[in-house]
């Protein structure tokens, strides 16, 4: 069988996270599979959660901070009555109250939080607060603030309840939104508690779960076979526009050169002032992402493939 050298092994793969593995976790089983070091992925999902998650291989791993930023839907499982110190099932419980509303409350409530809105994230996250986790804090008994952060919830769509004990709903969000703290101030508003139940991630961007493949499918194949899987990076960075230079420019941006109108096929004329850009070379290849500066009218790399 011929070898497939590391060179080769760049690109991203669409993956469903089963319950019980940590994120961390799933990236050291791709590793292991693909036999590569450089492995990453686009957001964490709790051990307790299921669903999809974007992991880059090789130099795909340099542009995880471009698709990192990328709307997620949640299909929530929201429990009412009890508050746990890691807002989800899985915590201690640390304070409880009967709840007593109705339908028409949990539907009110719910539209309540569409839009922007300021959420504080467990403490029993993956954040950092002077280059120590947050749940590294919580685990020693120490208390910090946990800063507030802005976040839009897009759409919620309320699925099923079991009022009041029980809803099942569906999410559709920004990056960084973190889900079990939407359900703990849900509860607030209906005065009383809440916590996360079940969690899936349905979607990440365009990418949804029927698109996600199974690990244990992924273990049963060769290693060509799972080469094949592989994703451009480029598939993955939907929303930027992009600029292609010709034939003359190929040999400045590949070594690091700034991109000028003359060595290049696209007009500049409606890029934004700092717009990130996809970069390809004269023959469509993508090489990399950029940045249009308006004042001097020129493209400037920011990573490069």
């Amino acid at each position: 069988m011929e070898e497939i050298n590391n060179k080769e092994k760049n690109g991203v793969l669409i993956l469903n996270k089963p319950i019980g593995m940590t994120s961390h976790d799933l990236v050291n089983v791709v590793r292991k599979l693909f036999d590569i070091k450089k492995v990453g992925h686009t957001g964490t999902l709790d051990p307790d959660a299921q669903g999809v998650m974007i992991v880059a291989l090789g130099r795909a791993t340099k542009f995880i901070r471009f698709f990192s930023d990328t709307n997620k839907t949640y299909h929530a499982q929201v429990l009412f009555g009890n508050e746990t110190d890691t807002y989800d099932i899985s915590g201690k419980i640390i304070t409880s109250k009967e709840p007593d509303f109705s339908v028409t409350s949990l539907k009110d409530s719910l539209v309540s939080f569409v839009g922007k809105i300021m959420q504080q994230p467990p403490i029993y996250s993956a954040l950092k607060k002077d280059g120590k986790h947050y749940y590294e804090y919580a685990r020693q008994g120490i208390q910090i603030d946990i800063p507030r952060r802005e976040v839009e919830i897009f759409n919620i769509q309320l699925l099923d309840a079991e009022v009041p004990f029980l809803a099942d709903i569906r999410v559709e969000c920004s990056s960084g939104t973190y889900i079990r703290s939407l359900c703990h101030d849900i509860g607030l508003s209906l005065n009383t508690y809440a916590c996360m139940g079940k969690l899936e991630r349905t979607a990440v961007g365009r990418f949804d779960i029927e698109q996600a493949l199974d690990i244990n499918d992924l273990v049963k194949m060769s290693l060509p076979q799972r080469m094949e899987l592989l994703l451009s990076v480029d598939d993955f960075l939907p929303s930027y526009r992009s600029v292609q230079s010709n034939a003359r420019g190929d040999r400045f941006i590949k070594n690091g050169n700034k991109l000028f109108q003359w060595n290049a096929i696209d007009s500049f004329e409606n890029y934004r002032d700092r717009e990130p850009l996809k970069i390809y070379d004269s023959q469509r290849h993508f090489i990399g992402m950029g940045r249009y500066n308006q004042i001097e009218n020129f493209v400037y790399p920011l990573k490069m493939f």
